[in-house]
């Protein structure tokens, strides 16, 4: 099982930790209440060093590099972060992507639901795209919250606070390069810094130091799941994993259907064609209901889908869910059954549910 080199630090401050596909990931630091309020409030620190992470040359990977993907990677503009898939040939979903156009490279970060072996498999495949696998060599680590720029910008200087979302930009850290994602999927400001190993637990004291300057504090790997869910950000830990298909999961925008060539096309364009049978929907349950992963959803007395994933809001002070419903009822607004016939009730909800705080900033006014 691979361990994050932050590993000792995140023990230090309490960190109890969880397998998730073969790599360890912190499960939590503080309460899930704390958590979450650093980050929709203030600025969370977190290890993403679970990422797989690849440098392709341009040169030599960006056909190879395109065709895996299912996104168009020979558009993304320098300086930019494309969002995308990796799927396997049967069309499901292996891992979510960034990919960023850095110069005469792309770096590739991947969260995948199989093993590092598996990925860095397809990755390195074709030897002469001159992929290299710097997972073990580099961390990632997130930083996310209401107050997130200030952290960054604290860091690197004002220049952070002109970067659009998805884009990269190198800053150097303690004489070393660290590549800057302005990326992140709880819906506030995001970043994600990918730096070597070597200046790994400096680079995370000082992050932490920013943001205890803001009253922030180190999050989990999982309260991101809950994050995600609340913003409507897409999770392949959650409701990825149990669904794999893109189309039904509403990842359509991150595919180009025009390429001739990427890794699962026709199967996808197969299903397509067919037409959808199931959808994933937002849904809510009153407080004092139970919603949990798996129950089933009824339309009177017909079951018509299940929930894949769940979370609780603070910002809302309920439940919420996703879940998969048959086609011709997955729509918002509507009123369902949980567990049988005449059960609790549950309502389909347009998502996301909640006004993120960091739309109240006006960056180019700091």
């Amino acid at each position: 099982m691979r361990i994050s080199p932050l590993k000792d630090t995140l023990k230090s401050l309490g960190a109890s930790f969880e397998e998730r596909y073969g790599v360890e990931v912190v499960s939590r630091i503080y309460d899930k209440e704390k958590e979450y309020h650093f980050v929709r409030d203030t600025a969370g620190i977190t290890d993403f060093s679970h990422v797989q992470k690849f440098r392709v040359p341009e040169e030599t990977g960006l056909d190879f590099l395109d065709t895996l993907l299912a996104g168009n990677v020979a558009r993304i503009r320098f300086g930019r972060v494309l969002h995308t898939f990796l799927s396997d040939e049967a069309g499901m979903i292996l891992a979510d992507c960034y990919v960023a156009n850095n110069d005469e490279e792309f770096i590739v970060l991947c969260e995948s639901i199989t093993d590092d072996a598996k990925v860095r498999e397809i990755f390195t495949k074709d030897a002469s795209a001159g992929v290299t696998d710097i997972t073990d060599d580099h961390v990632v680590i997130g930083v996310d919250g209401f107050k997130a720029w200030s952290v960054i910008k604290d860091l690197f200087g004002a220049d952070i606070l002109g970067l659009p979302y998805l884009s990269i930009e190198t800053y150097g850290f303690d004489g070393t390069d660290v590549k800057l994602f302005r990326a992140g999927k709880t819906s506030e400001f995001g970043y994600q810094l990918l730096a070597p190993v070597s200046i790994a637990e400096k680079l995370f004291a000082a992050l932490c130091d920013g943001a205890k300057k803001v009253d922030g504090g180190v999050c989990s790997v999982s309260i991101h799941s809950d994050l995600r869910l609340e913003g409507r950000f897409f999770n392949i830990f959650g409701e990825g994993a149990k669904v794999k298909d893109p189309l039904v999961l509403g990842l359509q925008y991150m595919i180009d259907f025009d390429k001739e060539s990427f890794c699962g096309r026709d199967a996808i364009l197969a299903r397509r064609d067919a037409g959808l049978k199931n959808k994933i929907i937002g849904i809510s349950a009153e407080k004092g209901i139970d919603l949990e992963t798996g129950m089933s959803i009824y339309n009177g007395d017909k079951e018509v889908g299940k929930v894949q994933s769940v979370c609780f809001s603070y910002t809302l002070d309920a439940t919420l869910g996703l879940a998969l419903l048959d086609i011709d009822v997955a729509y918002s607004g509507l009123s369902f059954n949980l567990k049988s016939a005449g059960g609790p009730v549950v309502n389909t909800i347009s998502m996301p549910p909640i006004i993120p705080k960091s739309l109240s900033v006006k960056l180019d006014e700091i």
